[in-house]
């Protein structure tokens, strides 16, 4: 019960700082991780440390609730997935997943452009929303090959599914490239390009916005009418 009581103090008290945590392991760790008991419990812990930032970002109660309710018939798809795999289940799975973490990525952008000044927080939600994209996109890439597994040129050996269009998809994001991954159709090219480009945009741009914060602050502070 201490350890539970520690977990959720963390939770309100650092939210961010164990969501980036929760994320870098998400990608180094979770890939490594065979029994899938674990795997479950892994991303039901990165669920929630993601529902505890969206509890402190929502600005409406039902806004809130509305993600409990993804993420709930996530994990239940996902769990019902794998003892019955069915077309509908993996589907269902996939789409809510993208549409839980469009929402949190979605909800934290909104915090960095909004945030008056830049902090250790505006930093931390920063860097979330650009592992976010990972992620984000790794769903997507997993939805095309489940429509089409002619999409993407997959290695068994290497790992489920998942695994690899999540590494594929930090890959193209970060626009390293190895060339062990690589989209066949028109549709995964154009979604691999299009994940590439809203990954420098972003940088630019909210490289741009967070020095401008600070730049603005800066002047209020200096200037003596403004302090008045």
């Amino acid at each position: 019960m201490t350890a539970v009581r520690t977990t959720i103090a963390a939770i309100k008290d650092h939210p961010l700082r164990l969501l980036l945590w929760m994320l870098l392991v998400v990608f180094a760790v979770r890939p490594a991780i065979e029994s899938y008991p674990v795997v479950l419990a892994v991303d039901c812990v990165f669920s929630l440390i993601l529902l505890g930032v969206l509890r402190r970002l929502a600005q409406s109660v039902p806004l809130f609730w509305g993600s409990v309710a993804l993420l709930v018939v996530a994990l239940v798809a996902r769990l019902a997935d794998h003892y019955d795999a069915t077309t509908w289940l993996t589907h269902t799975a996939d789409i809510v997943s993208v549409a839980f973490t469009l929402r949190g990525m979605l909800l934290l952008l909104n915090y960095v452009v909004r945030a008056p000044r830049v902090t250790q927080n505006t930093l931390l939600a920063a860097i979330c929303v650009y592992i976010l994209v990972g992620v984000l996109f790794g769903f997507i890439f997993l939805l095309v090959y489940r429509v089409q597994p002619s999409a993407f040129a997959l290695d068994p050996t290497l790992g489920s599914p998942e695994t690899q269009l999540r590494y594929f998809s930090m890959i193209t994001l970060t626009t390293v490239g190895y060339g062990d991954i690589m989209p066949k159709t028109s549709e995964s090219r154009a979604l691999a390009a299009l994940e590439a480009l809203i990954a420098q945009l972003y940088l630019a741009a909210i490289v741009a916005r967070l020095v401008g914060s600070e730049v603005a602050h800066a002047a209020r502070q200096d200037d003596p009418a403004a302090k008045s």
